[in-house]
């Protein structure tokens, strides 16, 4: 419970001034808030993480489930295994990140930056990928049953379990290689 408490008032402070990043170096459980942090096995679910800056984190085996994450900058970051499952990362940008076998089972990725992304094996089940751009993204062996993929971009880089069908889904497949969101 005193962990708890802890939780809520960091993510207070986080959140005294609607619409604006948190502040950098923020120490949450023992993980710091910044660009290239080192925090695997973070716990960090329920967490405000609107707008933040984890560029190149390394967050496998994170507990990031029901954080809100929308807009944050998590390009280059590891996440390999890590639980984003019900995680609202509504327009963030997850360019070349690496989501490896991670679970994100009813998260909301629409409108987000998922190009190069490894989402190998990883757990989409209900996901929610509306007008997501995945060029270039490695999708195979991932689980999308359920999710909702129209208007999603793909390009002739982006890799898919064999036998998926993303025109069917309403994905839109770009001739040349789609680069920006």
């Amino acid at each position: 419970m005193k962990h708890r408490a802890l939780l809520t008032a960091a993510l207070f402070a986080l959140c005294l001034c609607p619409g604006s990043p948190p502040a950098l170096g923020l120490d949450i459980e023992g993980c710091v808030i910044e660009p290239f942090t080192v925090c695997g096995g973070a716990r960090l679910a329920h967490a405000s993480l609107d707008n933040v800056n984890l560029q190149g984190a390394a967050l496998s085996s994170a507990d990031l489930s029901s954080a809100s994450l929308s807009y944050a900058n998590l390009s280059s970051a590891n996440l390999t295994a890590a639980d984003l499952g019900s995680a609202i990362l509504f327009g963030a940008d997850l360019s070349d990140a690496i989501l490896f076998q991670a679970r994100l089972v009813a998260a909301n990725l629409a409108n987000a930056r998922l190009t190069g992304v490894n989402l190998e094996f990883a757990d989409l089940e209900n996901a929610s990928l509306l007008n997501a751009n995945l060029a270039g993204a490695s999708l195979g062996g991932a689980n999308l049953s359920g999710a909702a993929l129209a208007g999603a971009r793909y390009d002739v880089r982006t890799i898919f379990t064999t036998g998926f069908d993303p025109a069917a889904r309403g994905m839109i497949l770009r001739e040349s290689p789609v680069t920006a969101n």
